[in-house]
């Protein structure tokens, strides 16, 4: 992730504090490992939700 996709002009005084960078990178790390807890207890699905054979 080199870069990421600019939402707001370049020429935007907007910015985030540090406080809330942590703790919107807290709650992806958060998501991330429930997401990688969840995969490791799913039986393998296909994408119509049928149980791989």
């Amino acid at each position: 992730m080199a870069r990421q996709l600019s939402l707001i002009g370049e020429t935007s005084t907007w910015r985030l504090d540090e406080r809330t960078r942590e703790i919107g990178r807290r709650g992806i790390a958060s998501a991330r490992a429930a997401l990688a807890a969840a995969a490791r207890h799913e039986p393998d699905h296909d994408r119509a939700g049928r149980t791989a054979a």
